[in-house]
């Protein structure tokens, strides 16, 4: 092989090494963006969407709003999911502690009431 053809070889390789670095860097930028508008909470979701979007779409203004829609979309969905739980353990603890609480006084008071019964009889 010639000094030519290694020079040009590492010139192939450094664009490519320079691509993908400057892939990353997108990719950092566009998780930080929709982790400020969406919160951290939904770094998981943004972060596999991100990948998806530089795997299989071109860069494009539009092809970016449809991303920000997408997770904005997903990120709602999970969202009314994790209220609809807490709702549910909020209702079911809640419940269990109403019951807990309240005096059974149904039982006790109709004992009562019949011991009254019997003294005034003995009276």
């Amino acid at each position: 092989m010639s000094v030519s053809g290694k020079s040009k070889m590492s010139e192939t390789r450094k664009e490519k090494l320079l691509n993908i670095q400057k892939k990353e860097q997108l990719k950092g930028l566009l998780i930080n963006k929709f982790k400020l508008k969406y919160g951290d909470k939904a770094e998981k979701l943004i972060t596999a969407e991100v990948d998806k979007f530089l795997k299989n779409d071109r860069l494009t203004e539009s092809n970016l709003v449809k991303l920000d829609d997408k997770i904005g979309k997903a990120n709602d969905k999970t969202n009314k999911a994790e209220d609809i739980l807490s709702e549910h353990k909020y209702q079911k603890s809640d419940a269990g502690k109403s019951n807990k609480s309240r005096p059974h006084t149904t039982g006790v008071g109709a004992a009562r009431g019949a011991d009254r019964k019997n003294d005034d009889a003995a009276s």
